[in-house]
């Protein structure tokens, strides 16, 4: 079998590791799993390898599904060709403190219905004692489903944890007590509360530059005002707020740049970045996912990026083969 290079994988380490990709030979992260003789995993965790023997050459179980309960549902769409809301979900406690994390998400259905109708949804803000704070945009069949289920019952099923929303974690980790910038727009604005409160507990600062984008609303601003986080609410403009950005950047003072939003915005901002005067110090770049996740667990290959199961898969300094995928 010909060899291809390993990833690291969001799940190594954890207790959903060794996955069904392993039984299937398939891991991502380990190159004795895909049938290979040599291990190049560059994994300086737990042995994927030799925890897959140890118990037994079977895979762990999957995440598990619960039953939440709706406590809170409101509208935050302002345009007539957009629709969003956001929703309080009572989770156990187990569910919810594994949502902290920055990039989490979990998938959401109407209870009693297929795993068809699974929908990944970011994490805004995530409680201990067992409350998950998600946004949601009605776009089609799925979302127009979970739409009428949590207005018709206040009961959903819960898929989760999942960690793979936001790539860049390992300069997240490493940069994020120093300065960073968050640039978010539309539903992007979803996953920028967990990331700035990871930032700020850790002692760093942020500036987030939000907008409306296409869902015309910004409806962030009170998660940031309750977390002390700065913030700016950017006006519609014609270069999409690139030279606001620019501006902000050529300050120097930022290692970081977190883009949470579509990927025209996020190869916007890496061109700016690239186009950066001779000299100018150029902060590392964060993003997050825009791949189709349709089971995300790397089984369905509906987030297949250049061979790799981009619902799994770190791409942390791999983020052009990322970036230019075609699945999104």
């Amino acid at each position: 079998m010909s060899s291809r290079p390993s990833l690291p994988c969001f799940d190594a380490g954890s207790e959903y590791c060794p996955c069904v990709l392993a039984d299937l030979g398939q891991c991502v992260s380990c190159s004795m799993l895909r049938g290979e003789s040599v291990c190049n995993c560059g994994w300086s965790g737990i042995c994927v390898f030799d925890d897959y023997t140890r118990n037994g050459q079977t895979a762990k179980p999957g995440r598990a599904e619960v039953l939440g309960t709706v406590i809170e549902r409101r509208d935050i769409s302002d345009t007539g060709t957009c629709k969003a809301f956001l929703s309080r979900l009572c989770v156990p406690p187990f569910l919810a403190r594994w949502c902290l994390f920055p990039g989490s998400f979990v998938m959401l259905r109407p209870e009693g219905t297929r795993e068809a109708y699974n929908v990944p949804v970011s994490i805004m803000e995530a409680s201990t004692d067992g409350v998950l704070e998600v946004a949601v945009e009605v776009q089609g069949p799925k979302t127009i489903a979970l739409e009428y289920a949590l207005h018709q019952n206040n009961k959903i099923t819960v898929t989760g944890p999942f960690w793979s929303g936001l790539q860049g974690l390992s300069d997240l980790a490493r940069l994020g007590t120093g300065n960073s910038l968050i640039v978010a727009k539309g539903m992007g604005q979803a996953a920028v509360p967990q990331i700035a409160k990871y930032i700020l507990h850790r002692g760093g600062s942020l500036m987030a530059l939000i907008g409306p984008g296409t869902l015309g609303h910004v409806f962030i601003c009170d998660n940031l005002q309750r977390l002390g986080a700065a913030f700016h609410v950017l006006p519609r403009s014609k270069d999409h707020n690139i030279g606001r950005l620019k501006q902000e950047v050529e300050t120097g003072k930022y290692g970081l740049i977190i883009s949470s939003g579509s990927p025209l915005q996020h190869q916007g901002i890496l061109s700016m970045l690239a186009g950066l005067p001779e000299g100018q110090a150029i902060p590392n770049f964060s993003w997050t996912s825009h791949l189709t996740m349709t089971c995300a667990e790397g089984i369905c290959g509906s987030c297949l990026v250049s061979g790799f199961r981009g619902c799994k898969a770190k791409f942390d300094r791999s983020f052009e083969a990322y970036l230019s995928s075609k699945t999104v």
